[in-house]
């Protein structure tokens, strides 16, 4: 495991210090999830971009219909 040691304003500090006490969890614990909340944001936006920038054929949404066996409830919608 790695510590980190990380400079905050005064303000930032005793807003993460309140939300972290009103929630009841140690504020590192709390850091640590918000790090890791955006980490994960950012893999799924590169996830994203990676996944656009190659060619990809659309299919028709009957087909779509069809292939998951619920023609019929395509039918249901006219």
């Amino acid at each position: 495991m790695v510590t980190f040691s990380i400079s905050f304003d005064d303000d930032v500090v005793e807003r993460w210090s309140a939300l972290a006490a009103a929630q009841g969890v140690d504020l590192d614990k709390k850091f640590a999830e918000a790090i890791i909340d955006r980490m994960e944001e950012m893999e799924d936006y590169e996830a994203l971009k990676a996944r656009l920038s190659k060619p990809y054929k659309t299919i028709p949404h009957e087909e779509v219909w069809r292939s998951l066996g619920l023609e019929d409830a395509e039918d249901d919608k006219d």
